[in-house]
């Protein structure tokens, strides 16, 4: 646990100076009436914060449960390309280890690659979208980062439509499906994204927020249909396993820290602050994410779909904060990433009891295919 909290720390300074230089930009900006703001070394620092994470995730061996299925599978999803994209058989892996495999044969250029391209795009669209990147940053690495030791498709799935998630905003229906399907040959469950191009909108009222809620209810009572679709549960002795998981509770303060920023939300409301359309469209994937995580928390399996809505609370936490009094935002961005920091290392860190760095692996296990 200790590399990753010291790697949490690192990669923390570089975002909190890239936080600094883009309040410095910006009120440059103001004073020198510049048509456009100097983000240069803003940008600089957020590729620094982006690439701490990126070599500690690259680098390690053995960390996390589905680890070995992409080291030593590496070569595999090579050479079933042909197969996999015949059968739709979520190719998008295959295609990337094609393209690695002329550079490398090493299971682990292919772990390096997944974490860069996940952690890339993660940060990067947070950055773009925020003016509180140390804020988002943090959550970002409560809520996501350590998640994709133990989910690496899953996240990089997930990484994809987060990228293209503004195409919901700007209502480009045809783009956003271009961003699903992309996004579905990595892990077929992101297609769950797909109705949220109908539901997530600008406006946000009473009659949605029941409706998601509701809906958050419902899939509590609907497991078998959504195990019948997966197919996780299955009746031969083989199924074992996934069905033990599939039957496993997610801890409570998972889904404690879901509701809580609907509870900053109704607290505002009843303050009678106005939502912008921005501010709505990222609370609805709060309150989307706050069901999900309710109606699955029977199920880990389940609560894997989750992940898909992880992301938007960097930048919906951010806005709901900034909606509060400027004397106030300080300290409530204190409490905020102290509780969300809490929940992290007790629940994802600490988990992570033994680090192994790829540099120290037995030569036996430098390369299974070679």
């Amino acid at each position: 646990m200790s590399v990753i909290l010291i790697t949490a720390v690192i990669a923390g300074i570089f975002a909190a100076l890239a936080s600094h230089q883009y309040n410095t930009a910006v009120s440059l900006h103001h004073t020198l009436s510049n048509k456009k703001i100097n983000l240069t070394t803003y940008n600089i620092f957020v590729f620094l914060s982006i690439i701490t994470l990126v070599v500690v995730s690259g680098l390690r061996y053995g960390v996390g449960s589905d680890y070995g299925s992409y080291y030593w599978g590496y070569v595999l999803w090579e050479e079933e390309f042909d197969e996999r994209w015949a059968n739709w058989d979520e190719p998008g892996l295959s295609i990337l280890a094609k393209l690695l495999y002329h550079v490398s044969k090493d299971g682990a250029a292919f772990i390096f690659l997944l974490a860069a391209l996940t952690i890339f795009m993660f940060v990067f669209t947070i950055s773009r979208n925020t003016n509180t990147f140390f804020f988002s940053f943090v959550i970002y690495m409560c809520t996501c980062w350590t998640g994709c030791f133990n989910g690496a498709r899953q996240f990089l799935a997930a990484a994809v439509l987060f990228a293209g998630h503004r195409f919901i905003f700007d209502k480009k229906f045809i783009k956003f499906c271009i961003v699903v399907f992309i996004a579905s040959s990595i892990h077929i469950t992101s297609l769950v994204m797909l109705p949220m191009y109908f539901i997530i909108s600008k406006v946000l009222d009473l009659k949605k927020i029941v409706f998601i809620l509701i809906s958050g209810v419902a899939i509590i009572y609907s497991y078998d249909i959504f195990f019948d679709i997966i197919g996780i549960i299955k009746e031969s002795e083989t199924g074992g396993a996934d069905t033990n998981y599939a039957q496993t509770e997610i801890h409570p303060l998972r889904i404690i820290i879901a509701f809580a920023p609907i509870v900053l939300y109704f607290f505002l409301l009843f303050q009678k602050k106005s939502f912008t359309g921005t501010e709505n469209f990222y609370m609805g994937f709060i309150f989307v994410r706050a069901a999900v995580i309710f109606g699955t928390s029977n199920s880990a399996y389940l609560n894997r779909i989750s992940i898909y809505f992880a992301p938007f609370i960097c930048i919906g936490l951010s806005l709901l904060v900034q909606k509060f009094p400027k004397n106030q935002q300080f300290m409530l961005k204190a409490i905020v990433l102290i509780l969300y920091l809490i929940v992290w290392i007790y629940i994802d860190a600490r988990a992570i009891e033994e680090w192994r760095w790829v540099f120290n692996r037995g030569y036996e296990f430098y390369n299974k295919y070679a």
